[in-house]
C-alpha cells in the first residue's frame, strides 16, 4: 500500500484519531510568527487541522494553499474548510509547481512521509520567496512520533525522526539559515530561513 492508498483509506476516520491540542498548535504558531497577507503553502495538510489557525494569522489579505497527496483528506479538509483565499492541490510536494513564490512553507506533522530530506529542502528552498520561511512542526516529541511510525511502517512509506541537528544540517546545506530549533519531550520545530 503506497502513502496516498493509506491516507485515502484513514480520512474518513483521521480527525477521531489523532490529537492536536490547541493550545500545543498556539504555541507552534507562536514560533512561526505569521504576519498578516502572508501567502502560505500547507503541505501534507491532510483534513486541514491548522488551516484555521494559518486563516487567523494571515487574514483574508493573505493567501493559503492546502496540498496533499491523499484526494480524500482534501475532501474532508474542503467541507470544514470554507475560505476565499483558501486554494486546494491534491499533488506530491516533490512534483508541485506554482507560478509564485510563497512566503512560508509549513510542514505540520506530515515530515517523516518525506521520505527524501535533501530533495524536501531543496523542493521547499524552490518554492519560498527570499526571506520566506519553512516549518518542520510536530506536537510530540520525536521519541513518541518515531515510536508510533514503527507501529505501521509496513503499511506506509516514512523515515523515522531524526534528532534536530541532523534536520539543521540538512537544512544548512540548502542554504536556509536556522531561525528556531526544539526537539523536546513536547515538540519538534525547525524554522529555517531563504536566504537568496
Amino acid at each position: 500500500m503506497d502513502n496516498r492508498e493509506f491516507f485515502d483509506n484513514m480520512a474518513e476516520k483521521w480527525d477521531s484519531i489523532c490529537c492536536h491540542p490547541g493550545e500545543k498548535i498556539k504555541y507552534v504558531f507562536d514560533k512561526i510568527n505569521l504576519e498578516k497577507g502572508s501567502s502560505v503553502l500547507d503541505i501534507g495538510s491532510g483534513t486541514g487541522i491548522i488551516i484555521p489557525y494559518i486563516e487567523k494569522e494571515i487574514g483574508m489579505e493573505g493567501k493559503l494553499t492546502a496540498l496533499d497527496v491523499s484526494e480524500k483528506m482534501i475532501e474532508i479538509s474542503k467541507k470544514k474548510n470554507n475560505y476565499n483565499n483558501l486554494n486546494f492541490a491534491v499533488e506530491d510536494f516533490y512534483l508541485y509547481s506554482c507560478s509564485e513564490k510563497y512566503d512560508c512553507i509549513i510542514a505540520y506533522s506530515c515530515y517523516p512521509h518525506f521520505t527524501d530530506s535533501k530533495a524536501f529542502f531543496e523542493k521547499a528552498y524552490s518554492l519560498l520567496k527570499v526571506g520566506g520561511k519553512i516549518i518542520i512542526a510536530h506536537v510530540e516529541g520525536r521519541d513518541k512520533i518515531n515510536s508510533r511510525h514503527n507501529e505501521i511502517d509496513h503499511k506506509i512509506d516514512s523515515n523515522t525522526l531524526d534528532e534536530v541537528e541532523i534536520t539543521l544540517s540538512i537544512m544548512r546545506k540548502a542554504n536556509l539559515e536556522i531561525i528556531y530549533a526544539e526537539d523536546s519531550e513536547e515538540y519538534y520545530i525547525c524554522i529555517g530561513r531563504k536566504l537568496e
